[in-house]
């Protein structure tokens, strides 16, 4: 008998056979209901509760981690003997892993994230995110200043007239992958510079230093203290306690923040020149865009250690065909990445940022409430 390879309906339907076959079916076996008519929904609160223990949280600590070996990497890098073109490489490897984890994080822009609606924390590690505006030349004529002040007293006022358009990942980026003087992205060329000018390697460890701070800030605040109040933003969030205890922050459920958070990435990432004018240096953007997509894809069906997904609430919520299309979505924007058609990638973020504006609140059961024509 003839045999022939499965279809991608075939595909389609095994694939979401394993959605069906999850605890939020049992729960609706049992009696459950997946409504999210009240703020006290249990499988809602339980799925958002997984989300931030095994995706958000994981991310900001890879993030910070990340950061904290590229301090590491900077020190070591500056000390005798080791300024050499292997060891940039190295050190430029390990700019691109913290900017790779960095993605990982940057569509939860809410919380730790924020910290401070005056000075959000997320500007001062990625300005671009904010407005969109390219900073690499405003950087470069910062550390020329740097590099050529004639004292630490000169140097360290140079350094305190930083905004946050001269901080975070891209100042890093640019110190390690050209060459101040002449903007050479040759690896000789940036070794000589950083032998020859302490300065350089000055302004590279105070840099990621700054950056370490953030981070720190960031994963500090979502696992043990948010906002000096001696409690995580996790458990705040998940207890549906912020609003009691900070007067300026709404009480809103946790997947809304969520939800309404990933929405307004994906809207950037459609809006934005994200492709041509973020990590360009260092030619990891799309590496680095594709962190973000696979976060997404982990949002939305859980990890190993998930016991109740979003996509598995939005089946039982009878929305398979919803979890069905969005999975088409992701996969057609990793495509975009693939190619690295910018063109397509941003009709294909647009998508997903309509899926989660409306289709995925709609699956969930979940009203927004707020009106996002205004986008990022």
């Amino acid at each position: 008998m003839t045999t022939f390879p499965p279809t991608s309906a075939v595909l389609k339907s095994i694939a979401l056979a394993s959605v069906l076959l999850s605890p939020a079916l049992l729960l609706s076996a049992c009696g459950g209901t997946s409504s999210s008519s009240s703020t006290g929904n249990t499988e809602l609160n339980v799925a958002a509760t997984e989300v931030i223990d095994n995706t958000i949280i994981p991310a900001a600590t890879r993030f910070q981690q990340q950061v904290e070996d590229l301090v590491s990497e900077s020190q070591s890098f500056c000390s005798a003997s080791n300024t050499t073109t292997d060891n940039l490489a190295t050190l430029q490897q390990q700019w691109i892993e913290a900017n790779l984890a960095w993605y990982e994080l940057l569509p939860y822009r809410f919380g730790p994230m924020i910290n401070s609606e005056v000075l959000p924390t997320y500007i001062f590690i990625d300005n671009y995110r904010q407005r969109g505006n390219d900073a690499h030349d405003t950087i470069r004529g910062k550390i020329d200043a740097l590099i050529t002040a004639n004292s630490d007293a000169a140097y360290n006022a140079e350094l305190s007239t930083l905004g946050a358009n001269s901080q975070g990942l891209l100042a890093l980026e640019i110190a390690l992958f050209e060459e101040a003087a002449s903007q050479s992205q040759l690896a000789p060329d940036i070794a000589a510079e950083f032998l020859n000018s302490p300065r350089k390697c000055q302004l590279l460890n105070d840099f990621a230093s700054k950056l370490l701070t953030r981070a720190n800030d960031v994963q500090q605040g979502w696992t043990n203290d948010y906002r000096e109040t001696g409690i995580s933003y996790r458990d705040l969030i998940v207890n549906n306690q912020l609003e009691d205890v900070l007067d300026d922050e709404a009480g809103e459920l946790a997947i809304k923040k969520i939800t309404i958070s990933v929405q307004e990435f994906y809207d950037y990432l459609g809006k934005r020149d994200v492709a041509t004018n973020a990590a360009q240096l260092s030619d990891s953007i799309w590496q680095a865009l594709e962190k973000s997509l696979a976060n997404t894809e982990e949002l939305l069906a859980g990890t190993t250690a998930t016991n109740l997904s979003l996509n598995a609430i939005m089946a039982n919520n009878r929305f398979e065909q919803t979890v069905l299309d969005i999975t088409d979505n992701i996969q057609t924007l990793r495509s975009a990445f693939e190619e690295e058609n910018i063109v397509d990638m941003k009709a294909a973020a647009a998508i997903l940022d309509g899926n989660f504006k409306r289709e995925i609140p709609e699956a969930l059961n979940i009203n927004l409430g707020l009106n996002f024509s205004d986008g990022d």
